[in-house]
């Protein structure tokens, strides 16, 4: 049990599951090691690295029947502590963070292994984290999404091919109607907050 994740109100379950692949430093931060790159929690802060490599919690690869797919490892906690009445079977699950920037790199050595497996994203609610959605799961298809912004509009060129939608508009699903291509990976975000570790927080410090 870590006073931090307690304080957040994480279920001392959730905690025992998640308590392999952490530490915590001298201050007692959270620290979840991205190879030689680290995400860092404390409750004034959190520090997310932006690399290739990536942090894994749960079961090896090969066995995994889910594998959720997210931008941080405290996103991952949050996500099983709210639906862990639905998920206490944790013995076939897999959580994998990305940090800031998922990219092709991440899913070179997963491609081969996806058949058969269900695909979670848990990308934040916001436009960033939709877009990461479907940056990933155009990687998982060896598939090359190229996104722009402006003011208005998002622009995905995809498969030679431009598409545009209004920022307000634009999710991963949207995407699939408008370009007739299936990623085969379900979104799940939070209805009223911009991540599930938002929706965690507000729950603890908001009663």
């Amino acid at each position: 049990m870590h006073p931090f994740l307690t304080r957040l109100g994480i279920r001392r379950e959730v905690q025992e599951f998640f308590s392999p692949y952490y530490s915590a430093d001298s201050s007692g931060h959270l620290v979840f090691h991205y190879g030689r790159y680290t995400e860092t929690y404390g409750m004034a802060f959190h520090h997310i690295p932006s690399t290739e490599n990536y942090w894994l919690a749960g079961t090896d690869l090969a066995f995994a029947r889910e594998i959720f797919i997210c931008g941080s490892a405290m996103e991952a906690i949050a996500w099983l502590h709210i639906h862990y009445r639905a998920y206490n079977q944790t013995g076939n699950l897999l959580f994998i963070s990305t940090g800031t920037r998922p990219c092709s790199e991440h899913f070179r050595w997963l491609k081969q292994w996806i058949k058969g497996k269900r695909i979670s994203l848990l990308f934040g609610n916001d436009l960033l984290g939709r877009v990461c959605d479907l940056k990933t799961a155009a990687a998982l298809r060896n598939q090359t999404a190229a996104v722009s912004l402006d003011n208005q509009k998002v622009a995905v060129t995809f498969r030679s091919k431009t598409f545009s939608c209004s920022r307000e508009l634009f999710s991963l699903n949207a995407f699939e109607k408008q370009s007739e291509y299936r990623f085969h990976a379900r979104t799940l975000k939070p209805k009223s907050a911009n991540s599930w570790l938002d929706l965690v927080r507000y729950g603890t410090f908001n009663q």
